[in-house]
């Protein structure tokens, strides 16, 4: 094997592996996940993740693209730019189980078992969902979307008391985010 067909078989399996690793990186954190940081470039999800693939998400008649990852058994990560600039990831989320954050939470935990760990919570609503932060990581978790509803509909004042959910509600989707404007 001649010098220079062995520098580009070294080049392609560096980032093979560099890439894989990156795959292989199955932490969510305030940072990002899967060697995907938050405030970069739209283009290094595909970079990182071959079988990303374009869509667009829609909130309030406003439109702003997205790539979806998909990762087995029919989840997904999803990496979102923001309406007001489509070039960057603003925020990533996912709904599969095979990602955690630096605590070892994960979708499918209830909320009754991060609150046996002593986990610190903080409650909110944005945007018709109930999001729960993660205060050791900075990661907020949606639970289920049943135990939302019903938790909603008993009371107009469930709003005031969030902190009440009970502890059998699970955890649908990680996720992340960040203001890329500085």
């Amino acid at each position: 094997m001649s010098m220079r067909h062995f520098a580009l078989a070294s080049f392609w399996l560096n980032l093979a592996t560099a890439t894989a690793v990156a795959q292989a990186d199955s932490t969510i954190s305030v940072h990002g996940i899967g060697g995907v940081r938050l405030c970069q470039p739209m283009s290094t999800v595909r970079d990182r993740f071959s079988l990303a693939r374009d869509t667009v998400i829609e909130s309030e008649g406003v439109k702003w693209p997205a790539k979806v990852v998909p990762v087995g058994g029919g989840h997904q990560i999803l990496f979102e730019a923001s309406w007001i600039d489509t070039t960057h990831v603003w925020r990533i989320g996912t709904n599969s189980a095979g990602y955690r954050t630096r605590h070892g939470y994960r979708v499918g935990m209830t909320l009754g078992d991060v609150r046996a760990r002593g986990e610190k919570l903080r409650f909110g609503y944005a945007e018709g969902y109930i999001v729960i932060t993660l205060l050791s990581d900075q990661v907020e978790a949606l639970p289920d979307d049943s135990t939302a509803r019903a938790f909603l509909s008993r009371s107009p004042r469930a709003f005031d008391s969030l902190e009440a959910l009970p502890g059998s509600a699970r955890i649908k989707d990680l996720g992340v985010g960040a203001d890329c404007r500085h």
